[in-house]
């Protein structure tokens, strides 16, 4: 589908950011002049607390002006891939950005070098905002290097994330499936739909053609994933972490024990109930051999229910009742205010995100196909958006940008608040079950599948860490050995599985991935009490939505009410996993 042919109001509206190219060069135009005016504070930051008053209010003036040149383009981009004019405003903004990170390097080091001053000067209140963000930057006194080194590692930051840029570029062809006698198109939005085919030859084919193409360019893919974990070694060395693992927490706010906590639940601890989940799909498809790419298969039949777009929208207010009329408002206002850009079309980036900026609306970018799947992700990034709308609206804007550690809370509750109203209001046993069965695939997704992810990004790391030898067979052998100790020994692995490793996006960057499984954790925990009636949940929940980034990580859900170093929300989480895979059973075996 061509962009021309879709109907507006199903397109996002970015006039609101900018209602005209003069208008965003314009902006481009103050934010240079802008730069140069922090630069004069150079040397002068902390000479008086109307300097650094001046300093900070200038920077995020700065700050808010190349965010919302940045959302504008990217957002553009994103839609319109081949109109030039948002790629050469894109190259300007990234410029822009390059250009005075090298110029601005100084200001960390001058801060903490006249830590006194600032802690003075950060109790009067017209500076007390800037508390929790001064305070981090004073917590990274040891890891800052002299105002040399940071203008040269500055420099260099742009270089350092090319390997990561590169697999943003690549856009690999693959060889089309033949199914029913038709030649049909592979690629990353169709894979999965071929995976749930019911004839083996096209789920084999499908699996075959899409990751021999990741085999046929693995030294491509092994050097960019490699350069990756170098880098990440190298900026963990030089600023004296430990490792990377270490630097990417403290960027955190967080302890390293989380992360391990949430590894040894997955991965050691509960690991034995995906292992019996998947001898159950092998005894109900009744198959003597499963491969890995066999799991897709739907356990239960479709119920092949469609969705418009406002049929979800129903659906997702009555799922959301509980959180009460402002939070309902927002999800009204991203439908009226045009938020969304629903529909795939030719060049369209794929998947769905929320993204924008604290002068922006909390914009969606969605791949709309009426089914569930469509129906789930737009309560998700609804999540995500009605978490930044609330954070920007209640949080000036040096608190109002949370980090990604606390991200995916907001998003998995919503989606699982509509996953429990599917499978509560089913009509019979089998629409029962096919929500289950969603809902097992969707917790195998977030607490299995994203800690083996973490385990194996972690050991590529410790490899870079140690110099060790990061080849292609190194890399996928590695991958089809954590894979088929995830599975276990009723799965039996494609040939290929150790080179599907290059398609997965989170590799290429800093530690993610557990915190999807942190962010399903605490989900389950906040919507058992929330659908047990819990008031002072949902009061509590709210308002970690509008504390945005006013806390340490760790803080803001103890805010929700919710403790991420606390054992019990893990063992609710995977309890909660086999409460539901016994149900299932009970309902197939029936």
């Amino acid at each position: 589908m061509e962009r021309k042919d879709i109907d507006i109001k199903d397109t996002w509206d970015l006039s609101t950011i900018y209602s005209s190219d003069q208008a965003f060069y314009q902006d481009l135009e103050k934010a240079k002049s802008l730069i140069n005016d922090l630069v004069s504070f150079k040397n002068k930051i902390t000479n008086s607390i109307d300097s650094f008053y001046n300093f900070m209010t200038l920077k995020d003036q700065v700050e808010r002006i190349i965010n919302k040149l940045y959302c504008f383009a990217h957002l553009n981009c994103d839609v319109e891939p081949n109109n030039q004019t948002y790629q050469t405003m894109m190259a300007s903004i990234m410029g822009i950005l390059e250009a005075s990170s090298v110029q601005i390097s100084f200001v960390d080091n001058e801060i903490i070098e006249n830590e006194e001053k600032v802690l003075t000067y950060i109790k009067d209140p017209k500076l007390q905002k800037y508390s929790y963000k001064i305070h981090s930057l004073l917590s990274y006194k040891q890891h800052i290097l002299p105002k040399e080194q940071e203008e040269l590692l500055a420099k260099v930051d742009s270089i350092s994330d090319t390997s990561s840029q590169v697999f943003d570029a690549l856009r690999l062809e693959f060889e089309d499936v033949e199914e029913n006698g038709k030649k049909k198109t592979l690629n990353n939005a169709t894979l999965n739909k071929f995976l749930k085919s019911k004839n083996p030859e096209v789920r084999k084919q499908a699996y075959t053609n899409f990751f021999k193409e990741y085999r046929r360019f693995e030294n491509v893919f092994a050097q960019t994933l490699s350069g990756v974990m170098k880098k990440d070694a190298f900026y963990a060395d030089v600023r004296k972490f430990a490792n990377s693992l270490e630097a990417s927490v403290f960027d955190d706010d967080v302890p390293s024990d989380l992360f391990f906590k949430v590894l040894e639940s997955a991965n050691v601890k509960y690991r034995h109930l995906f292992h019996r989940y998947n001898r159950l799909k092998k005894e109900i498809l009744q198959m003597d051999t499963i491969y890995n790419y066999d799991l897709n298969i739907p356990l239960v039949s479709s119920i092949n229910k469609k969705y418009t777009i406002d049929q979800c929208f129903t659906i997702i207010k009555e799922c959301l009742k509980p959180f009460g009329k402002e939070y309902l408002e927002i999800i009204d206002k991203a439908r009226q205010e045009r938020w969304i850009d629903f529909y795939p079309t030719t060049g369209k980036r794929i998947g769905a995100y929320s993204s924008g900026c604290y002068d922006s609306n909390p914009f969606i970018l969605m791949n709309f196909i009426g089914d569930y799947n469509s129906l789930s992700t737009l309560i998700h990034e609804l999540g995500h958006s009605a978490h930044s709308y609330l954070s920007n609206h209640n949080q000036e804007f040096v608190n109002a940008n949370y980090r990604i550690f606390v991200a995916e809370v907001a998003s998995t509750v919503n989606e699982t608040l509509l996953i429990n109203y599917m499978i509560n209001n089913a009509k019979t046993d089998d629409e029962k079950a096919y929500f289950i069965y969603e809902q097992l695939e969707n917790c195998v997704g977030l607490i299995f599948r994203q800690p083996m992810f973490a385990d194996f990004e972690y050991k590529l790391h410790t490899m870079a860490e140690n110099n060790e030898p990061l080849s292609s067979k190194v890399i996928t052998d590695l991958y089809a050995k954590l894979n088929q100790e995830y599975y276990g020994p009723d799965v039996t692995l494609d040939e290929l599985t150790g080179w599907s490793c290059y398609y997965v996006p989170h590799f290429y960057y800093d530690y993610y991935v557990y915190k999807y499984t942190l962010g399903m954790t605490v989900a389950l925990a906040i919507v058992k009490r929330i659908l047990n009636g819990d008031q002072k949940q949902v009061d509590d929940y709210l308002n970690f939505l509008r504390s945005g980034g006013s806390k340490a990580p760790v803080d803001l859900l103890k805010t929700a009410g919710v403790d991420p170093l606390d054992d019990q929300i893990y063992e609710d989480a995977f309890a909660y996993f086999e409460s539901l895979l016994n149900q299932f059973e009970t309902l197939k075996k029936a």
